[in-house]
């Protein structure tokens, strides 16, 4: 029978309970799609619409989008109120 090779930390721990990182999206520099629109309490299509609009602007990294958090404040701050809609 060969010899093991020594376990590293990591895997004296199964995946299913290693504690997850956690960070709290105070802290984070970017947001994903999903917690960009739970934020803001928008749905994925209407941000999209946002996107195509010019109204926000992603960051991509492959195929990954992220929001920047000054960029989610941007947003917030250019959001019209409304009192600003014609009736």
């Amino acid at each position: 029978m060969p010899a093991s090779k020594p376990k590293t930390k990591n895997q004296d721990i199964p995946k299913s309970t290693r504690p997850p990182l956690y960070i709290p999206l105070s802290e984070r520099p970017t947001l994903n799609v999903d917690e960009f629109c739970g934020m803001i309490g928008i749905g994925r299509s209407s941000f999209y619409k946002a996107v195509a609009a010019g109204d926000v602007v992603p960051c991509r990294y492959g195929k990954r989008v992220f929001i920047t958090q000054d960029e989610m404040n941007r947003f917030v701050r250019n959001m019209p109120s409304n009192r600003s809609r014609p009736r």
